[in-house]
């Protein structure tokens, strides 16, 4: 059997707002519906317009930029709610009292007192320049350097920019001179702005921290040392032979030897440019030589002649005294043999030509030229030396 109460349910009490909308819509009344729809619309149009009216804008300060949400009507009103009210002076776009858009960016530039020092003159500017580049090109200083202690930003509380202005300097910098015209507080700061500062070994004349002046001479010492590898040679040692068929000290390679290679790193110390040290610091064979075979003579050789003999005299007439002189006109060494008259006389036996003979050897065969030849065998130096 079904429940009374679940089969005949008893309508819900209307909610109060419920309650006044229904008997509205059930009003048989054309002036209330059209007065209540007037409320509505109102209310809607409220919300619509509070959307509209909402921004998004950023408010640039000196550089220092923030992005606010705002219902703010005008500039001035924006930058007095987010606690940036303009002093006298500040310099604002848009102006205060205009209105701005979404997505717009508003530029608060503040004015700001500092001490300007051109070349130790000093005096009290305003500006409201945001840093110091926009300061120079407002005074017409872009050619100028700047020196602070607060950095490229202009502070608003105040500060002291110091300004050198282009002076010519002679400067000695390693092997090069020049004569640069160069905006710069100190020789370090020149040489910076000239591209090339000074290295940790590098020296300098005056001191680093000496003030520009006008026509300041300027010496650089450039000095670096570093470690430098490379691969040499490795020379091969020789197995000497004696010989005595060859004359004394005479040295005949028999076989040649074969030069190895080694990666050998040196420290380098170079001034301006020119290697003044360098010490060997480590060497790796990378492949061995081979040795060379030598023949070393043991025969007696030519006997010794002292320094200012006759032979000497005619030497220097001859070729101006030097025992190795070869210009190619077909006569070698001090008194200028032939390769005839050389070989004839016994050269060989010290040497293929007269030019690779030691001095004594080749006064011992000129001996035996003059003996049979007699001084005539060199008639212009022999007749100016008085020999004949």
């Amino acid at each position: 059997m079904q429940n009374p109460e679940l089969s005949n349910p008893e309508p819900s009490a209307p909610t109060s707002s419920n309650s006044v909308f229904a008997k509205i819509n059930g009003s048989k009344s054309l002036r209330v519906r059209v007065a209540v729809g007037a409320v509505c619309a109102t209310v809607a149009a409220g919300g619509v317009m509070g959307v509209s009216m909402h921004k998004n804008v950023a408010i640039d300060v000196d550089g220092d930029i923030r992005h606010v949400s705002t219902m703010a009507m005008s500039v001035e009103s924006l930058l007095e709610s987010e606690g940036l009210a303009p002093a006298d002076g500040d310099k604002v776009s848009p102006a205060p009292d205009s209105g701005f858009g979404d997505g717009q960016t508003i530029k608060v530039n503040k004015l700001k007192e500092l001490t300007l020092d051109i070349e130790g003159k000093r005096e009290t500017i305003v500006t409201n320049a945001s840093t110091v580049d926009q300061l120079m090109a407002e005074r017409g200083l872009t050619h100028a350097a700047e020196e602070t202690a607060f950095g490229e930003e202009l502070p608003v509380d105040g500060g002291q920019i110091e300004v050198a202005l282009p002076k010519p300097v002679n400067l000695v910098d390693g092997p090069a001179r020049k004569r640069p015209t160069v905006a710069a507080h100190t020789v370090k700061d020149l040489l910076e702005s000239l591209g090339t500062p000074l290295g940790a070994e590098d020296k300098v004349t005056p001191a680093a921290d000496t003030k520009i002046t006008p026509n300041l001479k300027i010496v650089v010492t450039r000095i670096k040392t570093e470690d430098v590898t490379l691969t040499e040679p490795v020379a091969p040692p020789e197995v000497k032979k004696e010989d005595p068929t060859l004359v004394r000290d005479r040295k005949v390679v028999e076989k040649k030897g074969t030069p190895g290679e080694a990666r050998v790193t040196y420290k380098v110390t170079t001034v301006n440019g020119r290697v003044v040290k360098r010490d060997k610091l480590t060497s790796e064979v990378l492949s061995e030589p081979v040795a060379a075979t030598v023949r070393i003579g043991t025969k007696p050789g030519a006997p010794f002649v002292p320094p200012g003999s006759v032979w000497d005299a005619l030497a220097a007439c001859e070729a101006t005294g030097n025992w190795a002189i070869n210009t190619g006109n077909g006569f070698y060494g001090g008194v200028q043999f032939d390769q005839n008259t050389w070989e004839r006389w016994g050269g060989l036996e010290y040497a293929p030509r007269a030019d690779l003979a030691t001095r004594e050897e080749q006064i011992a065969i000129a001996k035996k030229t003059q003996a049979v030849q007699g001084w005539g065998a060199w008639p212009s130096c022999s007749s100016k030396l008085g020999l004949r």
